[in-house]
């Protein structure tokens, strides 16, 4: 009697597991079907087949290779700025101040819950009169607005928990400052900074707003053609631009997953401390 309890309780949970990946996944079923359609027009339950779309995208005039190019290299520039400022902030905050803490991370937050229309506006005045409007490095500044705030928050997280004690034995046995953050801080860090990493490349990958602000139309990123083929009404360029637009996402969020699951000691020599290095 009490197996078929467990057993019926495992089947409930297992059909609730999949009804929510259906309620999750069901909106993207249209979009490689629209990919692939000529046209789909009711009564047809089955669109007409063509790869027009794909063709266009890849033609030597279209702008689809360039605002990708565009999207990962801002993508990628905003995630490595973004951890690189992030982390003496959120050390500090983890491990140092003690007073105002709770008022100093209120504050970090603030680019997230202030409207993003409202930020974009004032920093694009800003920018004009510094000269950075219609320029890559103005966007890229733009971009990490919203950025740093998720990076510190979660390396913050990491910090609020860290003993700082290993680096301190590690001090005492003659290793240095580069020595103690390769040999023990590192490895510790391999469990949130993909994670840091992740959130602030997606946050660049999909921005938009800052884009059009910032960059004026000079610099023309995926999110951008996605909302003028969506004005267009072009269902199967649109389709295909939200494959195209999703790929590095998931990849991303697939190698993530799999790099969290990993010991960062697991594998690893315990390494003998050179005082003279």
């Amino acid at each position: 009697m009490r197996r078929n309890g467990i057993k019926s309780r495992e089947i409930s949970g297992l059909l609730v597991t999949l009804l929510l990946i259906l309620f999750v996944f069901l909106p993207f079923v249209p979009l490689p079907v629209w990919s692939l359609a000529e046209q789909w027009r009711f009564p047809d339950v089955v669109p007409t087949l063509s790869l027009r779309a794909w063709h266009d995208m890849f033609a030597t005039h279209s702008q689809v290779m360039d605002a990708v190019v565009n999207s990962l290299g801002l993508a990628a520039a905003v995630s490595l700025l973004s951890q690189a400022l992030a982390y003496p902030a959120a050390r500090a905050l983890g491990l140092y101040v003690k007073r105002g803490n709770k008022t100093i991370r209120l504050l970090l937050i603030a680019p997230i819950l202030i409207p993003g229309i409202s930020i974009a506006i004032g920093v694009h005045v800003l920018f004009l009169r510094l000269g950075l409007s219609d320029r890559w490095i103005g966007v890229l500044l733009s971009h990490l607005i919203p950025a740093v705030p998720y990076s510190i928050y979660l390396l913050y997280g990491f910090y609020a928990g860290y003993d700082i004690g290993y680096e301190k034995q590690v001090r005492l046995l003659g290793a240095g400052k580069l020595q103690t953050f390769r040999l023990v801080e590192l490895p510790l860090l391999q469990s949130v900074l993909p994670l840091s990493f992740l959130y602030s490349f997606l946050i660049s990958w999909s921005q938009y707003l800052f884009t059009v602000f910032i960059g004026g139309g000079s610099l023309i990123t995926l999110p951008m053609l996605l909302f003028s083929t969506l004005s267009s009404g072009d269902f199967t360029l649109l389709g295909t631009l939200c494959i195209i637009f999703m790929l590095p996402a998931l990849l991303i969020v697939v190698f993530s997953s799999i790099g969290l699951k990993r010991d960062g000691y697991k594998g690893k020599e315990v390494h003998r401390v050179d005082p003279n290095v």
